[in-house]
């Protein structure tokens, strides 16, 4: 276990973290997990776990055996050798995933996505600073569902020098060529968890179920070496407790039986601890994402990851508003600040709307603005015999200017006054001046500019022609079969 660190903000006290724990604990060892593949359920069973029927059962010294193997640091490593760094005191921000409907920039109206529409995304977001690893926004309609995932994949290696949160994957027929893409890359017999171009996501099924498709892609994907975000998203009082701390104590088993299972596949694989715990309107079922509770139970989530050591994949910037309008802004900043002060790692939400189910390139780039925002809270501010400025007060004092002093423009060009891109930081009559322009228009502008002057780098030819090879391949096998 890690000692709780007591410079991040704190939801729960450290004896109520604890209960949260231990109910996990006995979770997993009085109810289990249903684990549908026979094999996979005998080799638990040789690996000390009790089997009743399909339910698996995991003693508590054996998460313990987990927890001590977590991943603590991982560097991820894009085609044009950027890198993020995932571990203590960084933060890392990536695009949501999987989202099947765009809002038009130009038209206003809500329509389902396409593959140019996936392309262009991820040609903007090569270019936001705040967006460290892109994610597969868009599930484009025209591509056949059968390899949707691995088309997705192919044009983000094609289209992002950054490294890359790949698709959450959840099909075994799938996963063997994102192996096969990803190697492309590494080399062959190279390690892809050493310096990987990115990460991939695996969602078991709540409550506490893990399909023989899941644990098939499991076996693909960790056997690899891939490093996998655990994505449990059980929804508050529909497939989960509806109270916070139950919904966190289920989702918490629910990762640490999925580590366990992953640990006996190949204890080397980088794991993220992926919290996707959501609350419904209990109306009609529908999920909410721009809740102040996804904040709060993500905070309590930092927490408990960090005891385990875990680093952590939340959602931050997620709202439920269709529009830009106040809520999205509240709403989003609310649910990011909250885990970003309590220590999270990475933040998901980039481009979301309306719970998850629209995505916009405006949204994109407001949230890279937003992000540079909270960038500069988690900086805080730095008091020192140079920032207290004594010297520079009494240099004033005796005659001269604040703005004329070395000390002002040195720190002003460090960032010691955030400065917006998109942003009004202006008086109201140049506001007036300016065409009284809102932040979708701006965000309409900044979209144009940056895919009218998007210098695209294609890949190498071999390695377009290797990856061109492999998704003809899955077609061949996967659709045309």
């Amino acid at each position: 276990m890690v000692k709780a660190d007591t410079k991040f903000f704190q939801i729960l006290p450290d004896q109520e973290i604890d209960q949260i724990h231990q109910a996990s604990l006995y979770i997993l060892e009085n109810f289990g997990v249903r684990v549908d593949d026979p094999q996979l359920r005998n080799e638990l069973y040789t690996r000390g776990c009790e089997i009743e029927r399909d339910r698996v059962k995991f003693k508590g010294d054996l998460i313990r055996q987990v927890i001590d193997n977590v991943t603590r640091e991982i560097t991820f490593t894009g085609r044009s050798g950027k890198k993020s760094e995932v571990k203590p005191g960084h933060v890392i921000a990536h695009s949501t995933g999987g989202i099947p409907a765009m809002l038009d920039g130009e038209t206003g109206r809500k329509r389902n996505a396409r593959l140019s529409d996936f392309i262009q995304a991820m040609r903007l977001v090569d270019h936001l600073d705040q967006l460290d690893m892109p994610c597969a926004l868009l599930y484009p309609e025209d591509v056949p569902a059968q390899i949707s995932q691995i088309r997705q994949l192919e044009h983000m290696l094609k289209y992002s020098t950054k490294p890359i949160y790949g698709p959450g994957v959840s099909s075994a027929g799938e996963a063997k060529y994102i192996v096969e893409l990803f190697r492309v890359f590494a080399g062959t017999g190279a390690s892809l968890t050493e310096n990987p171009i990115g990460l991939v996501g695996i969602s078991p099924e709540s409550p506490l179920y893990f399909p023989q498709e899941i644990t098939d892609t499991m076996k693909f994907i960790i056997a690899a070496g891939i490093p996998t975000v655990i994505l449990s998203a059980p929804v508050a009082g529909i497939s989960g407790p509806l109270t916070i701390a139950g919904g966190i104590a289920q989702m918490n088993a629910e990762i640490l039986a999925f580590a366990a299972i992953a640990y006996f596949i190949n204890p080397q694989t980088p794991l993220i601890y992926g919290s996707r715990l959501n609350y419904p309107n209990m109306k009609n079922g529908t999920s909410i994402w721009g809740l102040p509770e996804v904040g709060i139970g993500n905070v309590a989530v930092a927490q408990l990851a960090r005891r385990y050591g875990f680093l952590t994949d939340v959602y931050g910037l997620s709202c439920t508003s269709c529009t830009f309008d106040n809520q999205t802004g509240y709403e989003k900043a609310i649910n990011a600040i909250l885990p970003l002060i309590a220590g999270a790692h990475m933040f998901s939400g980039f481009g979301s709307m309306a719970n998850l189910i629209v995505a916009s390139y405006e949204q994109l780039v407001i949230d890279n603005e937003t992000f540079a925002m909270l960038r500069k809270v988690k900086r805080g501010m730095e008091v020192n015999p140079d920032t207290l400025a004594l010297d520079v007060i009494s240099s004033v004092l005796h005659g001269g200017t604040f703005l004329e002093q070395e000390h002002t423009v040195r720190h002003l060009r460090a960032g010691e006054i955030f400065m917006p891109k998109l942003g009004f930081d202006h008086a109201w009559s140049e506001w007036e001046a300016t065409g009284k322009k809102d932040i979708r228009i701006k965000a309409r502008e900044a979209v144009k500019e940056i895919l009218v002057n998007d210098r695209f780098e294609p890949l190498p030819g071999e390695i377009e022609k290797e990856i061109d090879k492999i998704v003809q391949h899955a077609f061949q096998e996967l659709v045309t079969r």
